[in-house]
């Protein structure tokens, strides 16, 4: 919990997951970029990178966990701007999978489904990272796809609930008040820009 966390816990956790995405990702797109630029035309590069459901539902046990995932999509939707010019697209997906380290998260999920095969297997989240390297994919750029056990989840950009105007040059505090209470008065209790609905995406 955030509470609890020590600054070190927050900065390992940070550095292995984002700072290690990033430091892949700045020097491949280095190397594309001045391919583009000597050939004068874009050239073929693909990034995936790997996030997690943990940074779309909160996980409130996780939050250096959950930051460093959020802070990879930001990672490879400002990547997937700056190089489609190149002729690279950059992606993330959030796959479920069962390793040494969510051997206890993912416990009592069945090892078998109706093909034998586990739904948590890597089988299940190749063939997209397959696709997603692929010329096919050309079109696909800037997106975030959650996959597991023969499902693939195509997760929508955030989008402007609400907007209101100040009568003034700018808010007060009892205009916001009047505003923005009543607002979330009306919304669900516990309801967050988290979307813990996430982790119940299955295959149907």
């Amino acid at each position: 919990m955030v509470f609890s966390m020590a600054e070190e816990e927050w900065d390992a956790v940070l550095r292995v997951h984002l700072k290690g995405h990033f430091n892949t990702t700045r020097f491949a797109a280095a190397h594309w970029r001045e391919r583009s630029k000597r050939a004068g035309e874009p050239v073929f590069g693909r990034i995936v990178n790997t996030s997690s459901e943990a940074f779309l539902a909160g996980s409130a046990g996780q939050p250096n966990y959950a930051a460093a995932k959020g802070g990879i999509v930001g990672l490879t939707t400002s990547t997937a701007l700056a190089l489609g010019k190149y002729g690279v697209t950059a992606n993330a997906i959030c796959p479920r999978a069962r390793t040494r380290m969510t051997e206890d998260v993912f416990a009592g999920v069945e090892r078998t489904s109706g093909n034998g095969l586990d739904p948590l297997a890597p089988e299940h989240v190749a063939p997209l990272v397959g696709y997603l390297a692929s010329p096919a994919a050309a079109h696909v750029n800037g997106q975030l796809l959650v996959v597991h056990g023969g499902m693939v989840a195509v997760v929508e950009r955030p989008r402007v609930a609400a907007k209101f105007d100040s009568k003034q040059d700018t808010f007060t505090y009892d205009e916001l008040e009047a505003v923005l209470g009543p607002y979330y008065a009306d919304r669900p209790d516990g309801e967050t820009f988290a979307a813990a609905e996430v982790l119940g995406l299955k295959r149907c």
